[in-house]
């Protein structure tokens, strides 16, 4: 069975962590006990594993004691909170463009989503599943998806829009209300996916014509997203192997041979990303070459200039001149 490596964009729940903060909650002392602590959370297009966010949102519940405090939270979200993809979604001239891009490229946000629409004579149907299991956490990132496809079709569509009928894979939204839309409709509970069946007018679509999409994202192969995770480290912060297959819930000969798969070792992704981080702070940074090693791990600046020197082939200092003459 093939293993599946799934990710969170930081674009994702970043809305909701600075609804937290804005509340009165220390985010950052919740942030300091999960593993999601080594990652840099102030770059949205950083990418971080799904396991590792769902304990960090268990971690928020536990702490806050209100398991109704997030949903209240996302009441006013915008698809513009979610940056560059939020204004993608919101660029499109009808409804079937915005929600067949989404399909096509909703793994930008999240990859443990399955996504399909169904066009029928008067209705039709967008369903979403999520393919890892479920837990708190897990929910609490299904509560952000809810409100994204939500306002999808209230961009689209008109503010007071409902749908016709919404299914559900749980028995109750008592406590989630919020995060539906508002209106007169059916909804069926523990089903086998969530669905929202609407009026086929509101998509704008007609079948003689063959919209011009625009170019859709590349999905992501098994070395980009675990590229995506380590780049998303920290500075000074870079996993080991047996650090990353704990975030995947996965062994680490699981991801050797994932990476083999792609004829590429963990120690290619490593060194990739060392060298682009060394250049980065050679050429925009006016930090000496020790402090430098250091931001990076290394155990001492020999070290990093051999290592540096064997990837350019002169060492960081006259690469830094070289640069700057």
């Amino acid at each position: 069975m093939k293993r599946e490596y799934f990710v969170y964009q930081v674009s994702y729940f970043k809305p909701l962590l600075m609804r937290l903060e804005n509340f009165g909650i220390d985010t950052e002392r919740i942030i300091q006990k999960s593993e999601i602590c080594h990652f840099d959370l102030s770059n949205s297009q950083n990418y971080v594993p799904t396991a590792v966010v769902h304990d960090f949102f268990s971690l928020v519940r536990k702490n806050i004691e209100i398991d109704e405090l997030e949903v209240n939270l996302l009441d006013d979200f915008s698809l513009l909170e979610l940056g560059s993809y939020g204004s993608h979604l919101a660029s499109f001239s009808s409804l079937h463009e915005a929600i067949t891009s989404f399909m096509e490229s909703s793994y930008m946000l999240q990859t443990n989503i399955k996504t399909d629409l169904e066009i029928y004579k008067n209705t039709a149907v967008f369903s979403f599943l999520f393919s890892d299991q479920h837990s708190k956490g897990g929910r609490v990132s299904e509560y952000i998806l809810l409100v994204i496809i939500r306002q999808l079709f209230v961009f689209y569509g008109e503010d007071d829009w409902f749908p016709i009928e919404i299914h559900t894979p749980i028995s109750s939204i008592s406590n989630i209300q919020s995060l539906f839309p508002k209106g007169n409709y059916t909804i069926k509970y523990n089903q086998s996916a969530y669905r929202f069946v609407f009026s086929k007018s509101l998509l704008k679509y007609e079948e003689s014509v063959n919209p011009i999409m625009k170019p859709a994202y590349k999905q992501k192969n098994i070395t980009e997203v675990i590229e995506n995770v380590i780049s998303s480290y920290k500075f000074g912060c870079i996993p080991s192997l047996k650090t990353l297959a704990g975030h995947f819930n996965t062994s680490e000969s699981s991801i050797k041979r994932a990476l083999k798969s792609k004829e590429v070792k963990f120690s290619d992704i490593l060194v990739h990303i060392l060298q682009k981080r060394a250049i980065c702070l050679l050429t925009t940074s006016d930090m000496n070459i020790n402090l430098i090693s250091e931001y990076l791990g290394y155990s001492d600046s020999p070290n990093f200039i051999r290592s540096f020197k064997k990837w350019t082939g002169v060492t960081p200092g006259i690469y830094r001149e070289n640069v700057s003459a």
